[in-house]
């Protein structure tokens, strides 16, 4: 994978980005070091849509180079049960063709791990430290230029969920709104809510905003409480009463104070044209208007201006509850306001394959990342055989990722269940979710893989609790990139392989609805059963209560523990070759077992006894044991 080199034109604009900022960098001569000051590491980012999505992550690496990235190029990439790209190789020389690549994902539904240019020139060129030297940057002027990366893609959300409330966090400059979606119809109603105003505006002024009766974003009435005096020491209610985006404002002294940081509960009740609104029970304003009959309820906040809302209800005036609201799950129900950028961002490509001495620099630039955005997923992968508890120890990251390509030309990877085994290790005591690339290309010593092939390498790493997969390739890589690569899903001139339509039912009728099931599920064990010589990574099955025993051909036993109780196996072909055939005798504590069938997506009861398998190549069955 080619790497940016620290050139004089990359340097010029990079450097006017940092302002000048690099003379105090050691750059150049008689640069001064800054203090070096105690910080707190941010917390793990959310990980944005791919792990929160509740969908289980499938994703490519090296997607169509840019004259073929269009719609029907990344449409097919959906078709074939893909969820997400890696923006790489082809794509990172130009900002401006990720952007172009993340407008054709947004049109189509797919997620973008970026993979910037300017955030590849930092991290194979600088350090990043307070203490000063040659190539390094300070703390602070890193986070500049992240955050200048991130702008570039990022959509801005005004709305986010912290601590089981809405954080209205900004807003356009002629004032951004968002609703419910329902509520077009509503007549007279009452809106309540909790508002606690932040002390972000201008000034540090704090005020908190709602709209009600809303036609649209730039048609509502909006109503405003803020601590700017007007008059007495007290605090303001603001009508503005928004027609095509203009307002007419209006302000009413309140009769006590608003203070920063605080909760009030607010009230307002719309019947016919009279419009009354109260603050923690005292009624501060009354006003007759007949602007807007009906319409919705929401939120506004404008400018840097910020606040927090909770435990909305909405009653319309016979009683009926319309819509209730405490934000302890999603923002599924309200049309939020944006101010640009891109929905298929879901984070940043940060590194691929680092040494471990670039450990500690990747460390200061994710916690970076996790700062200026932490919504994202600021993505590391690491080579095969790599020390991943050091991985963990510097970087505490989002994912553990990793890459070994065991489809060779003279058969299997000796150390590929071992190489599992060294991840699993590393990810599980920190609660880390696990992703691995598999092998889809043929390239130097590795054969082109079948559908045998990639149902085997799927289930050997789901097997081990792996919670995200990446094909490696797409896109075959042209001649001109080396290493022999040939018969990726599509060729460099665009055609399809065998390998697409193979993905294509793989990751559809199998990967999908089977990695959602074992998206919640904690790997307790990766066993070896019925096999004479146990492969390095494997523990050697032994009975309990669960499992008495297994007869029959070679299996790869993944352990389960699940958060309904229940205890669950998925039970591998060990041979991605020859069919399987087992069976697995019950415990004592065993009361049900159930098998999923995921064509169907729907679990099936089994009968008392024992279980006979019978598995193609590299094929599993997924159970679930009630004890």
């Amino acid at each position: 994978m080619a790497d940016s080199t620290l050139s004089r034109q990359t340097f010029l604009r990079l450097g006017g980005a940092l302002g000048g900022a690099l003379a105090a960098t050691g750059m150049v001569a008689g640069g001064a070091s800054a203090a070096p000051r105690p910080r707190v590491p941010a917390p793990r980012a959310s990980g944005g849509p791919l792990l929160e999505g509740g969908e289980f992550p499938i994703g490519i690496f090296w997607p169509p180079p840019p004259y073929q990235t269009t719609v029907d190029r990344y449409r097919q990439i959906v078709d074939a049960g893909f969820t997400y790209v890696h923006s790489n190789n082809y794509l990172f020389a130009d900002w401006q063709i990720q952007q172009h690549a993340l407008r054709i994902a947004d049109q189509v539904g797919l997620k973008v791990l970026v993979d910037d240019d300017d955030l590849r020139w930092i991290t194979r060129n600088f350090r990043i430290s307070d203490d000063g030297g040659p190539f390094t940057l300070t703390r602070d002027e890193a986070e500049t230029l992240v955050r200048q990366i991130v702008n570039r893609y990022a959509p801005t959300r005004y709305w986010r969920l912290r601590d089981g409330r809405l954080l209205f966090d900004g807003g356009t400059g002629d004032g951004s709104i968002g609703w419910a979606l329902d509520g077009a119809d509503w007549t007279d109603y009452t809106f309540e809510f909790t508002a606690t105003p932040l002390p972000t505006g201008a000034g540090g002024y704090a005020q908190a905003g709602w709209a009600f009766r809303v036609q649209d974003e730039r048609n509502a009435y909006v109503w405003i409480i803020g601590d700017r005096d007007t008059g007495g020491g007290n605090g303001n209610l603001t009508r503005a009463i928004f027609v095509d985006g203009a307002p007419q404002v209006t302000t009413v002294q309140l009769p006590f104070p608003i203070e920063p940081d605080t909760a009030y509960r607010v009230r307002t009740e719309v019947v016919g044209t009279t419009i009354t609104t109260s603050v923690d029970g005292v009624v501060v304003d009354t006003v007759e208007d007949a602007t807007y009959a009906s319409g919705s309820v929401g939120f506004r906040e404008a400018g840097s201006e910020s606040a927090l809302f909770d435990d909305v209800v909405v009653t319309a005036a016979d009683g009926t509850v319309l819509l209730t609201e405490d934000f302890s799950g999603d923002l599924s129900a309200w049309r939020t306001p944006g101010g640009g950028g891109f929905e298929s961002y879901a984070g940043l490509h940060v590194f691929d394959e680092p040494g471990v001495d670039k450990l500690p620099d990747l460390g200061v630039l994710l916690d970076i990342i996790r700062t200026v955005d932490p919504d994202n997923l600021p993505y590391v992968n690491h080579l095969p055989g790599f020390d991943y508890e050091a991985a963990v120890e510097h970087l505490d990251p989002e994912v553990l990722s990793f890459d070994r390509y065991p489809i060779l030309e003279s058969g299997e990877d000796g150390g590929f269940f071992a190489n599992w085994a060294a991840v699993r290790a590393a990810a599980l005591p920190q609660d880390i979710p696990t992703w691995a690339y598999i092998q889809s290309v043929g390239y130097t010593a590795h054969a082109v893989p079948d559908k045998d092939d990639l149902y085997w390498q799927i289930n050997v790493a789901l097997a081990y609790g792996c919670k995200g997969i990446q094909y490696f390739t797409y896109w075959t890589p042209d001649p001109a990139r080396g290493e022999n690569f040939h018969e990726a899903l599509i060729q460099p001139d665009g055609r399809k392989t065998p390998l697409y339509a193979a993905s294509a039912e793989v990751n559809n009728d199998y990967l999908a609805p089977i990695g959602r099931q074992l998206l919640p599920l904690t790997s307790t064990a990766v066993q070896a059963a019925n096999l004479a010589q146990v492969p390095d990574g494997l523990a050697a099955f032994e009975p309990d209560d669960e499992i008495a025993a297994t007869s029959g051909d070679g299996l790869v036993l993944g352990r389960f523990d699940g958060p309904d109780d229940a205890r669950y196996a998925l039970v591998v072909n060990h041979s991605r070759h020859e069919q399987a055939h087992a069976a697995l005798t019950w415990g004592s504590a065993v009361t049900g077992v159930a098998t999923y069938d995921p064509k169907k997506d729907r679990w099936a009861d089994q009968r008392p006894g024992d279980l006979a398998v019978r598995l193609k190549p590299g094929r599993a069955t997924l159970v679930r044991l009630t004890r």
